[in-house]
């Protein structure tokens, strides 16, 4: 039998009788760390378990299974307890043991004793008191939700099985007579009562990587799916310094810069991932679609009958326009933007004299290190106004205004010959634009 004991949040005197009294009846005690072991130390000896805090999915999945048949091999010759700060059943590291052993080693029997929570302690010692809905966070996408003074519970399971929430428990009268455990939700429930809902694992025939915009640079632009994917990915390839480390910052999987692959490099790695049942995702700067190269990853992953999935992110242009506080079509001046790019290494010539005819906004990615060779080319008068934002939405974002005559002088003697937006049209500094219908 093994049993979880909740330790409480670190004062000898939050500890629970019941805790103590498992410990004492333990034929062996196990814990995480010092602090769980100079708590346990009174009532029983302990031994340490390592549980590193590393975010490597494999090497924990490894750790978890060895310290699992350590503890399985003691719990099935009688009672061990493993021994937590906090509660067992709260981000706990029993959690993870716990799964590891109910897959592993079925046959044990396992159980809990719950202690004091970092939420209520600081509660107590903040003067905090909480009287309506609070979100509690490590980071990581919501997959649980925990309903209480569920009064009208049929109702509920309703709603949340139409938010995705797959397994329902309903609960009354815990650790009180006539308490009840179910399935079987009520239509009516009593005051001390509470619902547990949880995602379950979403599970496919086909197999999919996921190809994520990261969006501009700062981390907050990416989108709540997105990031999501990333909390959750096994394994994500990136595209090296395009990408703004504070992206990747929350998530727990492999990160692989992708700077000095070769497609097929890239596509092996997430071919190998997804056929180990991982989750893999694919990380673009601003939006994948736009200058992406995804094109040539996809075709090469769906030849080995593997699906993608596109999630959009913020472009470099829409964050150089936040930047600038301007409207890239304005009606009276333009109602049209293109978007393009200089003759390049991958892109023999360009249209970019052809396209400027138009006197339109332009937009131009890619070209911050010939900027003064594009200015030539245009066919805008001299004095149309030009703007260059280098990392827009970045730390060390910098913006330069000029006209079509003497932007690149400005650019030059700053250096800037990478990461930067050229933006080019009468947008910039409107003058007798019309006003818009929205307004009347």
């Amino acid at each position: 039998m093994l049993i979880g004991v909740g330790l409480g949040p670190g004062d000898p005197e939050l500890m629970t009788l019941a805790a103590i009294k498992a410990l004492k009846n333990s034929t062996k005690v196990f814990v995480p760390g010092k602090l769980s072991a100079e708590l346990v130390e009174p009532y029983a000896r302990s031994e340490k378990l390592d549980f590193p805090m590393i975010k490597d999915r494999a090497k924990l999945s490894e750790l978890w299974e060895k310290n699992a048949a350590i503890v399985a091999e003691e719990a099935e010759k009688g009672i061990v307890s493993f021994a937590v700060l906090g509660d067992p059943n709260f981000f706990s590291t029993f959690s993870h043991l716990r799964r590891a052993i109910k897959e592993k080693y079925p046959g044990i029997e396992i159980t809990t004793i719950p202690g004091v929570s970092a939420i209520t302690a600081q509660a107590a010692r903040t003067g905090t008191s909480i009287e309506g809905s609070f979100i509690v966070s490590d980071g990581s996408p919501v997959s649980s939700e925990i309903i209480l003074k569920a009064k009208n519970p049929a109702l509920k399971k309703e709603e949340l099985i139409k938010e995705g929430y797959e397994e329902i428990i309903y609960a009354e009268r815990l650790f009180m007579e006539k308490e009840m455990v179910t399935k079987e939700i009520p239509e009516t429930g009593d005051y001390f009562s509470i619902m547990i809902a949880k995602k379950g694992e979403k599970t496919s025939d086909k197999k999919i990587v996921y190809f994520i915009g990261a969006g501009p640079g700062d981390p907050k632009y990416i989108t709540v799916k997105g990031r999501e994917l990333l909390e959750s990915a096994d394994l994500i390839i990136y595209t090296g310094s395009l990408v703004n480390p504070e992206v990747l910052r929350s998530a727990r999987g492999n990160k692989v810069d992708s700077h000095w692959m070769k497609l097929e490099e890239i596509v092996d790695a997430l071919v190998k991932s997804v056929h180990e049942g991982k989750t893999a995702v694919r990380l673009h700067s601003g939006d994948p679609s736009l200058y992406g190269a995804i094109i040539e990853q996809i075709e090469e992953l769906k030849k080995r009958d593997i699906d993608v999935r596109i999630i959009p992110g913020v472009s470099s242009l829409f964050a150089s326009a936040a930047a600038l506080k301007k409207q890239l079509t304005l009606k009276g001046l333009t109602e049209t933007l293109i978007i393009t790019r200089p003759a390049g290494i991958t892109l023999p010539k360009d249209s970019l004299q052809e396209l400027s005819r138009h006197n339109a906004t332009m937009a131009i990615y890619l070209g911050a290190h010939k900027i003064r060779e594009i200015m030539n080319e245009l066919m805008y008068s001299r004095d149309t106004p030009a703007a260059v934002v280098y990392h827009a939405s970045w730390e060390d974002e910098k913006i330069i205004t000029g006209t079509v005559g003497d932007i690149a002088d400005k650019v030059e003697i700053l250096g800037i010959d990478r990461s930067a937006m050229i933006i080019i049209g009468d947008v910039l500094s409107p003058e007798n634009y019309m006003r818009s219908h929205l307004y009347g």
